[in-house]
């Protein structure tokens, strides 16, 4: 009798303390609600009133429960919050409600609780709640032994949660499911959860397994690629490595050449200086040469009969040598010595003084001597000069001598002197500017003034040429360059 009171007594103290704690636990919600509410912060305040309901209905305080889901309504209603504008908070209240009546096992109220869910739900369009309805719809055909429907409510759930690859929501579905069944004592829907469950981990299982295969032959490929790109690269490595040493045994090869060439035209430059040098002193030596034999025969001709006319070729031939020689030593163009000339009046005074030596009616005509030009005039004046003069010479009466200036670059121009002469002939046009090329007759004349005004252009940077394209008469060129 002792032990069955103390028992009593433990167990009423147990029921005091837990019904303490319940009742700090209520108080704490209500407090959360209250300021939530206080806040605006409706959705926290439904989940605070169905909590808070909840504790009522634990201690079968079923009244107060829905008292309190009621004033939550109520005070919604004043503050002109609808369905429309937040239907997850009324779902939240409505949700309480619903598990109230399961708990009572009043399945009418339930079902139309259950009906309002479904509207506020489908207005939330939320993947939460419709989730969480699909849970609770399958309960309550489960609890009304509408199997089937409660297996398509689940079948749903779990559909979402694999379309997801949310396994362990599915799973947690499952457990819940079969944890209610356990609570509700009915073995029967435990058993028929339980298979549809094992089912379900079975063929996760399969996809699972499934799905690791095919990460596992995906690594694999991919493994293989890395190893074909590390192969190609390799490959291209080792090509690259072989192009080079290639390329370099090459470049040594091609650098031997080139070394060997250098060295053969390093080789061949010195032979073709020395043979310039060797050239130039020959040409001095001759010059000196020829210098020195016209100094010596001048005052010899002079003793001789001036009258001879031999005589006085002999002495035109012996001058002539002597300028030859004197302009084969002198040095080139020097830039100092260029001018600007007026082009019409230094053409006029070389004019000037051709025209006395012209034949009768023969025209001496300026084309183009314009402007100006940097010229060496005195070199030019004698070149000029000399060739007006055989012009002047050759042209028979009544024909014409041209003196022409062209500009032919920025700094390039050309005298051309044409006249209508019977020519050149032919078989004397090759060595028409050598010297000594060929036996002269003196009578005739020495045959070194075209030479001489060659070897005049070339020092100062010129050049003096027959044009070919003339068969009528001669045309020569004086290219200038300055």
């Amino acid at each position: 009798m002792k032990r069955l009171f103390t028992l009593v007594i433990a167990l009423t103290a147990a029921a005091f303390g837990m019904w303490a704690d319940s009742q700090t636990e209520l108080n704490r919600q209500l407090k959360a609600y209250n300021s939530q509410m206080a806040a605006h912060q409706y959705l926290p305040a439904a989940r605070s009133a169905a909590a808070a309901a909840a504790i009522c209905a634990d201690a079968k305080n079923y009244d107060g429960a829905f008292r309190l889901l009621a004033n939550n309504d109520k005070t919604l209603a004043e503050r002109h919050i609808s369905p429309d504008s937040l239907p997850a908070v009324f779902y939240t209240t409505e949700r309480a409600r619903f598990l109230i009546y399961r708990n009572l096992s009043n399945n009418s109220d339930a079902g139309r609780s259950l009906a309002k869910m479904a509207g506020y739900a489908k207005k939330a369009g939320n993947k939460e709640l419709t989730s969480d309805m699909l849970f609770n719809e399958a309960q309550y055909y489960y609890a009304i032994n509408q199997t089937a429907k409660g297996d398509l409510c689940i079948a749903r759930l779990i559909k979402q949660y694999d379309q997801a690859n949310d396994y362990k929501a599915a799973d947690k579905a499952y457990q819940d499911l079969i944890e209610r069944a356990v609570s509700a004592n009915d073995a029967r829907l435990v058993e028929h959860t339980y298979e549809n469950y094992m089912r379900w981990s079975d063929s996760i299982e399969a996809i699972t397994a499934h799905t690791e295969l095919g990460k596992v032959k995906q690594e694999y490929a991919e493994s293989q690629e890395t190893i074909a790109e590390k192969d190609h690269t390799i490959k291209a490595r080792t090509g690259w490595v072989v192009t080079f040493i290639t390329l370099f045994v090459i470049a040594l090869a091609a650098l031997g050449v080139g070394a060997m060439f250098y060295w053969r035209v390093v080789a061949k430059n010195r032979r073709m200086k020395k043979s310039v040098d060797t050239a130039n002193a020959e040409s001095a030596a001759k010059s000196a040469i020829l210098h020195n034999m016209s100094s010596q025969m001048e005052p010899t001709l002079e003793q001789l009969d001036q009258t001879d006319p031999a005589v006085r070729n002999l002495r035109g031939y012996v001058r002539r040598v002597g300028e030859l020689s004197d302009v084969e030593s002198a040095g080139q163009l020097d830039e100092e010595a260029l001018e600007e000339v007026n082009l019409q009046t230094f053409c006029d005074a070389i004019a000037d003084k051709i025209r006395p030596m012209l034949n009768p009616r023969v025209v001496l005509h300026l084309d183009g001597c314009k402007g100006y030009a940097r010229i060496d005039a005195p070199e030019v004046d004698k070149i000029l000069t000399h060739l007006l003069g055989n012009a002047a010479k050759h042209t028979a009466e009544g024909g014409k001598i041209t003196l022409a200036y062209r500009k032919r670059g920025a700094k390039s121009h050309q005298f051309i002197v044409t006249d209508t002469s019977p020519g050149i002939p032919e078989n004397e046009r090759e060595n028409l500017f050598k010297p000594f090329a060929t036996p002269t007759d003196l009578s005739k004349g020495a045959r070194l003034g075209l030479p001489i005004c060659a070897l005049r252009a070339e020092k100062i940077n010129g050049s003096l040429t027959l044009d070919p394209s003339v068969t009528t008469g001669a045309s020569f060129i004086l290219t200038l360059h300055s």
